[in-house]
């Protein structure tokens, strides 16, 4: 049995579940750039499990060189630093010295997937390739993480927007740290927790948008 399969396959399913609610829900006339970029993240991930199953059927190893669909998880990863970054910040954060204590919080997030990355792939004997595709996943994550982090525990001013979407900043945080847990349980050739890694991650994904919505009609309401 290809637990690599198998979990690609249902982290795939659950995602363009997901997907495909965010599209329903979000690109309309008048609709949240935050959510509909939310959206777009659960897409990636749908085209990077896919190239992933056809490589898996097709040639059996999805280890032994370059795999596109590594860039569906960068994308999904961009795509959530992007909407933290670009879109809600600023509501939250002024800058101010008072909020200090909450971006030095934050910045746990991080450092553990830094640390994650140098204990489990950096220092030990792995290829180069294995060791510089990890990377990357971990500094996307790293970077996504930080926002979501930030979010989830920065107290809310004058919005109330970031109050309403904790939910949401906590399932991307999961998903942050379980694209990092994912590289190194492929590297060590772990199947059985690549296969709970995978279940885990499209419990999170087919939540996602639905958890947008409510946090969103919350503040809106």
């Amino acid at each position: 049995m290809n637990y690599y399969l198998i979990s690609n396959l249902i982290t795939c399913l659950c995602a363009l579940i997901g997907f495909i609610y965010g599209i329903a829900e979000f690109f309309k006339p008048k609709k949240a750039v935050y959510a509909q970029m939310i959206t777009l993240a659960v897409g990636c991930v749908v085209f990077g499990r896919l190239y992933q199953m056809v490589r898996l059927i097709t040639a059996g190893d999805i280890s032994n060189e370059f795999q596109l669909g590594i860039l569906g998880v960068i994308g999904s990863l961009l795509f959530l630093f992007s909407a933290n970054y670009g879109a809600m910040d600023s509501l939250a954060d002024d800058g101010s010295k008072s909020f200090a204590k909450y971006r030095l919080i934050a910045m746990t997030a991080p450092a553990a997937a830094a640390a994650i990355y140098v204990v489990f792939i950096l220092i030990c004997d792995f290829p180069l390739l294995i060791k510089a595709e990890a990377g990357v996943i971990a500094a996307f994550a790293a970077l996504a993480s930080y926002f979501n982090l930030k979010h989830l525990i920065f107290p809310d001013v004058d919005y109330g927007v970031i109050n309403c979407l904790k939910a949401y900043n906590l399932l991307a945080l999961i998903f942050d740290f379980l694209c990092i847990a994912e590289t190194v349980a492929v590297s060590y050739n772990n199947e059985l927790a690549v296969l709970i890694i995978g279940i885990i991650t499209g419990a999170v994904l087919i939540a996602i948008t639905p958890t947008v919505k409510r946090g969103i009609m919350k503040w809106t309401a």
